[in-house]
């Protein structure tokens, strides 16, 4: 025996896909003014379509004052200017803390990165250690809506890995220490960029910065290819061998950081105080896991 269609059946009509789905968010907006998203494909034919595609973070505005901590060739900094991650209107603040004949000797490519550099007005300022106060004054008499320490390292001081360990950590302590008074407001970010796996996950640096008086907003992956003609350097300088490892090739991944519950000391030395909650305490800035993919 045949079911009757129903009336309701006739005019049943498919049920459209929502106008508006939901995407993946990858915003650091409670972190900065406006972030800077980047969507980059594969180069491969089978990627072309758009789910394929993936997007990449900037952890600062292109018209932020940006602070680099450091570089080593300074290709990090020229990429910036290059792809537009600092537009000519901000400044941007590149140091190492070589001076600038070991930086030209230990790495030759970086000569044409600092003439760039400069020909753009952008600070280049040497012998700069940022993990000992006071710092240079050209360094000191600005604040910085972002500071950038990408891949820091002791270099060899030890073969030994718990030593190794331990020395990193002192050099990221005193670094999330020395930078605190450079941030322009409450705003303002620390970020470290490490490598993904042995041996410095064990540094723990979320823990470490903690400890500090920081809080970890968020954390991506550190796209390399967004930074057109940068080169991952070794702090022991280059070395022109076939088969040397190529750390732009390694997977990474960068830690925004906020102070938490502590002053800023803005630009002419008055502070200013974090910001109360509605129950009239002070900035409540706990540590989150909202990582990016």
């Amino acid at each position: 025996m045949k079911r009757k269609k129903l009336k309701s059946d006739q005019h049943r009509r498919p049920r459209k896909p929502a106008a508006n789905p939901l995407k993946p968010h990858s915003s650091i907006s409670k972190i900065t003014k406006k972030p800077t998203t980047k969507k980059s494909t594969s180069s491969s034919s089978s990627s072309s379509s758009s789910s394929s595609s993936s997007t990449t973070t900037v952890p600062f505005a292109p018209t932020d004052a940006v602070l680099l901590i450091g570089e080593g060739d300074f290709s990090y900094a020229h990429a910036l200017t290059a792809a537009a991650h600092i537009l000519p209107s901000a400044t941007l603040t590149a140091t190492t803390n070589e001076s600038e004949s070991t930086t030209l000797s230990k790495y030759p490519a970086a000569e044409p990165h600092i003439s760039a550099l400069r020909a753009l007005g952008h600070r280049v300022i040497f012998s700069t250690d940022a993990t000992k106060l006071p710092l240079p004054k050209p360094v000191r008499a600005h604040r910085y809506d972002a500071v950038i320490f990408n891949f820091p390292h002791v270099g060899g001081l030890s073969t030994h890995l718990d030593r190794q360990t331990r020395a990193n950590q002192e050099l990221l302590l005193a670094f999330l220490g020395t930078v605190k008074p450079l941030l322009r407001t409450r705003d303002s970010v620390a970020v470290i960029t490490l490598f993904d796996g042995a041996p410095y996950d064990g540094w723990d640096l979320r823990g470490l910065a903690k400890a500090a008086g920081w809080a970890c907003r968020r954390s991506f992956k550190f796209d390399a290819g967004i930074y057109p003609g940068y080169h991952h350097v070794r702090t022991i300088g280059h070395r022109d061998r076939e088969g040397d490892w190529k750390g732009e090739e390694r997977s990474a991944r960068s830690y925004v950081f906020e102070v938490a519950n502590v002053e800023v000391q803005a630009e002419g030395g008055a502070k200013r105080r974090p910001k109360k909650n509605a129950k009239g305490k002070g900035k409540n800035v706990e540590s989150s896991d909202d990582d990016d993919e």
